[in-house]
């Protein structure tokens, strides 16, 4: 003999796996559109695989930007004038380089996109700085020349760890900015 389900368990129930089953679909969802790139919501904020050979290389003159803040094809063209680096000789050991390059193309944003809302950047278009990238001039557009390039505490806003605490660790969240002089920026 069966026993019937009381109308008010059977509601508590099936409310309770709804809210499960809801909940489970809601993070497979986030899991899968978690493309390690930022949304517009928030800034870039993904593991980045440190090596010591490209921190000790790039960031013994500035600050071993992230990878993923540009493609593949700029880090490779970056990395294929290093004698005329912006301006300056960066020249490394071919061995030093190829490594350091093969680490920047494996980690560099995917399919061009530094952004996950943004349009690619086709192979070879748009510049190399990052600080020229539309994503960096969308984000930095409100903040004052006053407060960072005219604040000798900063100098540049190519000096991304000056104000973005956990810069270095590809982190670049609101939450974490304090321009020096100035102190929080909310957006």
């Amino acid at each position: 003999m069966t026993q019937q389900t009381h109308p008010i368990s059977w509601l508590i129930g099936s409310s309770l796996t709804a809210a499960a089953l809801a909940l489970g679909v809601i993070g497979i969802s986030l899991s899968l559109s978690a493309t390690g790139y930022a949304d517009d919501s928030h800034e870039l904020q993904q593991t980045i695989t440190p090596n010591p050979e490209y921190t000790a290389e790039c960031g013994s003159c500035h600050m071993a930007y992230p990878p993923t803040l540009l493609p593949a094809d700029k880090w490779r063209a970056i990395t294929a004038n290093l004698a005329d680096h912006f301006g300056d000789n960066a020249s490394l050991a071919p061995q030093v380089s190829a490594s350091i390059e093969a680490y920047l193309v494996q980690q560099a944003a995917q399919h061009g996109k530094v952004m996950k809302h943004n349009v690619p950047l086709p192979a070879g278009a748009g510049p190399q700085r990052i600080t020229e990238q539309a994503f960096f001039i969308r984000k930095h557009d409100e903040i004052p020349r006053h407060m960072v390039q005219d604040n000798p505490k900063v100098g540049s806003f190519s000096q991304c760890s000056t104000c973005h605490n956990l810069a270095e660790k590809g982190i670049f969240d609101e939450d974490t900015v304090n321009i020096p002089g100035v102190g929080r920026w909310n957006d």
